[in-house]
């Protein structure tokens, strides 16, 4: 087992081994296949902290997961996730986080985030082949078109370049938003130039919950989101050139819980559908948050 550290913005720093390789002593206790990764949380860090907030936000631990495992994980050409995250407690600004890898059994990847005895987060990971190949990547397309950025504070941000959700369009019982790229350099960028990362996807996705929350659903702009679970299906390795939207067909949404469904389009018109999104959260009042906090904090 290696024993990184992750800052907020996910870099990581290996020191199972050296910049050119060169190994360090293994912690003790487990196999060759498991690992730890110690997260730092930056409350400067201009995505993550995009408001004043007095916890560690979700997409953090999403992000952390995400980068640890394509640090560590060989994907194959043309693979499809099925990733599923459970939100147990919303951890605090202390103490540190550590993000802890299971060796898989049977094809499925475990993780969890704890914070001293605590699990914060757990979650698991499957890849499989997609049948189609690289389907959305199989031909060159020309550069996606801009659209307009949804409003930011109907997505609970207010820096407008971590808006990831364009301005959501209805039309007989059917909101369509088109995702957006992330600009180079950006948390939510992918590593590999020319490609779209699945965690700025998965943000799109939480923020199209967020406004179908607000604008459908008729939760009070200060409602507070408490993420309580992701499932999400898709393809792991996007062309950044691929027009990619999401599509929610309305259904009945209560006062105080979401269960939102997305399909993810990809290409122009009515596209082809390549994945789906689940979002499970629960809005709290201004009063029922701080009640919440006051208590044990945990989501479920």
């Amino acid at each position: 087992m290696t024993t990184p550290t992750t800052r907020a913005q996910t870099r990581v720093q290996q020191t199972g081994h050296g910049p050119a390789g060169a190994p360090h002593p293994a912690a003790r206790g487990y196999d060759a296949d498991s690992w730890l990764t110690h997260l730092t949380v930056d409350q400067g860090d201009p995505f993550f902290y995009d408001h004043p907030l007095d916890h560690v936000p979700g997409m953090l631990l999403v992000c952390a997961m995400a980068d640890a495992v394509s640090d560590r994980v060989d994907v194959p050409a043309g693979a499809r996730v099925k990733w599923v995250v459970n939100f147990r407690v919303m951890p605090e600004l202390t103490p540190g986080l550590v993000l802890y890898a299971a060796p898989p059994e049977n094809g499925r990847h475990t993780l969890r985030v704890t914070q001293g005895p605590t699990v914060v987060s757990d979650s698991w990971f499957t890849l499989t082949t997609d049948p189609e190949g690289d389907r959305p990547g199989a031909a060159p397309l020309p550069s996606a078109p801009a659209a307009e950025p949804a409003r930011a504070f109907l997505v609970h941000r207010t820096r407008p370049e971590n808006v990831m959700l364009g301005e959501p369009l209805a039309g007989d019982g059917v909101f369509t938003a088109p995702v957006l790229l992330p600009e180079a350099g950006h948390t939510l960028a992918s590593r590999r130039p020319g490609r779209r990362s699945v965690k700025s996807v998965v943000e799109a996705g939480r923020q199209f919950a967020t406004w179908l929350s607000h604008r459908v659903g008729g939760w009070p702009d200060e409602v507070q989101m408490l993420w309580l679970r992701l499932t999400a299906e898709l393809p792991a390795d996007l062309p950044a050139t691929l027009p990619l939207a999401l599509r929610w067909r309305q259904t009945r949404m209560s006062d105080d819980k979401a269960r939102l469904t997305f399909e993810l389009i990809a290409g122009e018109g009515p596209g082809t559908r390549i994945g789906s999104l689940v979002y499970v959260s629960k809005g709290l009042t201004p009063e029922a948050y701080r009640s919440f906090r006051a208590g044990a904090g945990a989501a479920a």
